[in-house]
């Protein structure tokens, strides 16, 4: 599950991408706020749409206890969604990463080779440093910024930057 403010821009450009990068994966997205029933941000869908992804069905949804609860892996856009992940869940935190995080802990791991969504998900929490533990989540570098209130170049920007980061985790994931 992909988690960020509103759930109308970088969570379903997220999910959108990263169904498409694991096709097998169950890929879901959710917002801090209750902004349940939006659709995604008009820019948000045309970067997309240049991908060949369509967006335009989406509608936002509230992060609840029970998303939390049910998700395997969750990828948050800033630290502040994950801690909203961990004020939820404190065992969801070791299962919460930002987009680059995740890409960089499963280069260390490797191929899940079949392995339970879950117990790949906790190897990666065990490559954390204890001093990014002890925060459980990234670095600030690795948070992507909200593109709302921005053009659509930027949206562009953002829908690039979350396939990059996303890719390797992808492809560690479906192998």
């Amino acid at each position: 599950m992909f988690v960020c403010t509103g759930n109308i821009c970088r969570s379903p450009m997220a999910e959108v991408l990263f169904a498409h990068m694991a096709p097998e994966a169950e890929v879901s997205s959710a917002g801090t706020m209750d902004w349940s029933g939006q659709p995604a941000h008009d820019y948000a869908i045309a970067a997309m749409a240049e991908q060949g992804l369509d967006l335009s069905a989406h509608r936002s949804r509230r992060l609840s206890d029970y998303l939390v609860d049910e998700s395997d892996l969750i990828v948050a856009m800033t630290r502040n969604h994950g801690w909203s992940v961990a004020a939820r869940s404190e065992a969801k935190a070791a299962a919460t990463f930002l987009p680059a995080e995740l890409s960089r802990l499963a280069a260390d791991v490797g191929n899940r080779n079949g392995a339970v969504g879950a117990d790949w998900v906790a190897q990666l929490h065990s490559q954390r440093d204890s001093k990014a533990s002890a925060r459980f989540i990234g670095r600030a570098a690795d948070e992507i910024p909200d593109p709302i209130g921005e053009s659509l170049p930027y949206f562009r920007d953002i829908a690039d930057r979350l396939e990059r980061e996303l890719a390797p985790a992808a492809a560690r994931l479906r192998a």
